[in-house]
């Protein structure tokens, strides 16, 4: 029998599509056969945990195995960080990760690991703004017009809480013009309890342990640093709706792998945490936290994570921060 060249090559292509994919589906169809190790690069308790573990059980759930969280502080989560970056690219080992993922790499002068190139983004799953609120006793602004104008009219003389978000500060300082002296704090809840205390005037954070002081009076929120209004407090305005439309500041807290982890199993996770995120229980708990839930594909999360990255080193040049060591 005589079968043309042409039809020939069509066949031996077609046999070799066939058995690279025969080859290369053990894997996924496999995957996973064995506990999920999920790195949080911070100590229980904080945001960052307390996401990781909302989206990690039912991640297990999901992918019928075991997600074991595995809590690595110390550095602002460069230890974390770097020990997901040198894990086998398996699937077997991911990293849950907010602000840190793209503050550190701009941040840092020497990490012992590049961030951008050993890790990959899976998925963005939730992202969040920040209030800008001030001390209601001590600063009679009612407005954020009025208030960029009252530390226009006296540099250096009001004090922002800085919770370790340097760049948030140091970019409303950029845009606006202003001079405030900056007072560190180890965590949100000491910066909050400084504020409440009279300590400092104002600070730029996340709103979930802000919204008992704001109901109460003692803090006043000025502005929300997003696109949209906080469904929680509807009253206050966005910065572009306060009349400062350059000044957003955002962050989000998302799931990655080592660089070299294969494609298919990226996109299994992808899809198994595109699933977590849609469940309403981490919708509730997720907007509880003052974070929205999202889903992003591996490729969007990358973008994102990339922009933010260049974002942030434009905040720190043009600031001149020197990087810690």
């Amino acid at each position: 029998m005589n079968i043309p060249a042409q039809l020939m090559r069509a066949c031996a292509a077609a046999t070799a599509i066939g058995l690279a994919a025969l080859c290369a589906s053990p894997a996924l169809a496999d995957y996973p056969d064995h506990a999920i190790k999920a790195i949080v690069p911070f100590p229980p308790g904080g945001g960052t945990d307390v996401f990781a573990r909302v989206v990690g059980e039912r991640l297990a759930k999901t992918l019928g195995q075991p997600v074991v969280i595995d809590n690595r502080g110390g550095a602002d989560g460069n230890i974390g960080m770097e020990a997901a970056a040198r894990a086998p690219a398996d699937g077997y080992t991911i990293l849950f990760n907010s602000s840190a993922a793209t503050v550190n790499p701009v941040m840092y002068r020497q990490l012992r690991f590049d961030p951008a190139r050993e890790l990959k983004p899976v998925a963005v799953i939730c992202e969040y703004y920040n209030l800008i609120v001030v001390n209601a006793e001590k600063v009679p602004a009612k407005t954020l017009a009025d208030f960029v104008e009252l530390l226009r009219r006296n540099p250096g003389k009001f004090n922002f809480a800085a919770n370790g978000a340097r760049l948030g500060i140091e970019l409303f300082k950029l845009e606006t013009g202003v001079e405030v002296a900056i007072i560190p704090y180890r965590g949100a809840g000491d910066a909050i309890t400084g504020l409440l205390r009279g300590d400092s005037d104002f600070m730029i954070v996340n709103a979930p342990g802000l919204l008992p002081y704001i109901a109460s009076g003692k803090l006043r929120a000025l502005a929300i640093t997003g696109p949209q209004r906080d469904p929680d407090l509807p009253d206050v305005p966005t910065t572009a709706e306060a009349g400062l439309p350059q000044y957003t500041y955002s962050s989000f807290f998302g799931a990655y792998v080592p660089a070299g982890t294969p494609a298919d199993i990226v996109r299994r996770l992808n899809t198994a945490l595109g699933t977590v995120a849609a469940m309403p229980d981490v919708v509730a708990q997720f907007r509880s936290n003052g974070a929205t839930a999202v889903h992003t594909t591996p490729e969007e999360a990358l973008r994102r994570y990339q922009a933010d990255i260049a974002g942030y080193r434009d905040i720190v040049e043009r600031a001149h921060i020197p990087p810690a060591d």
